[in-house]
């Protein structure tokens, strides 16, 4: 009698074991799917994030006929706003180092400044909400841009004796039109941002590593289980002999 029930717990176990392994064999399909997704929306974000680069370098070029409105501010902070603050900062600051091969001036001691400062600029992008509000944006924009004018204007005494009062005093106009252009063009961030998740799909990555976090801790409570069943069996069969 003892060993008939025991048979039959054994041949129960055994069922559950194999409806646990089909199902484990779909959910390993389904993680090295989202595995792929994940991959290929991580070389997607390099492609965009090269694409805002140059994008923000090159259109500085026909810009720097009206003197200190630039596109960089723009491209960097949409690039911290989409793929966080280090980002940000590599495109901001690469983005001035690109195109100041093609700028009156070009490189020289105060590039280390201007990328400095574009880089800061990219980093703010990353405080953003996901959902941010216009004049938050605004704010950042208008944040990142003085930032921008302080850390180029005190670079400036590194190679211009003067005066730091006379530096900052002499950049003002510039400072001005500098913080109303990029609080303007601040504006076109949210629908900016809004376009390139929807055509990248990267509105899916939180999604997709929120579902391999579940599967993985799926198949790690069905490893605890099957080692439970590999016990039971051995107790199973102690008790048969």
């Amino acid at each position: 009698m003892k060993q008939k029930v025991v048979q039959k717990e054994k041949e129960k176990l055994k069922k559950e074991n194999k409806v646990s392994t089909k199902l484990k064999g779909k959910e390993r399909l389904a993680l090295h799917l989202l595995l792929k997704q994940l991959d290929l929306l991580k070389m997607k974000e390099y492609l965009v994030l090269i694409g805002l680069m140059f994008g923000g370098a090159l259109l500085r070029i026909p810009m720097q006929s009206v003197p200190s409105a630039e596109p960089i501010t723009f491209f960097a902070i949409l690039a911290g706003w989409l793929f966080g603050k280090k980002k940000g900062f590599l495109t901001g600051a690469g983005a001035l180092y690109v195109s100041n091969f093609f700028m009156f001036g070009g490189q020289g001691p105060w590039t280390i400044f201007q990328a400095l400062g574009f880089g800061v600029a990219g980093f703010f992008g990353g405080y953003l909400r996901k959902k941010a509000k216009w004049f938050e944006i605004m704010i950042v924009a208008g944040i990142a841009t003085l930032a921008y004018e302080i850390i180029v204007n005190f670079g400036t005494l590194m190679f211009m004796p003067f005066s730091i009062f006379a530096i900052f005093f002499t950049a003002l106009p510039f400072t001005l039109v500098h913080l109303v252009s990029n609080v303007i063009f601040s504006l076109g961030l949210g629908k900016a941002k809004t376009f390139v998740e929807e055509k990248g799909g990267f509105n899916e990555k939180k999604m997709c590593k929120d579902m391999i976090k579940i599967l993985k801790n799926k198949n790690k409570n069905k490893t605890e289980s099957e080692n439970i069943y590999e016990i039971k069996s051995k107790i199973g069969e102690g008790e048969k002999e």
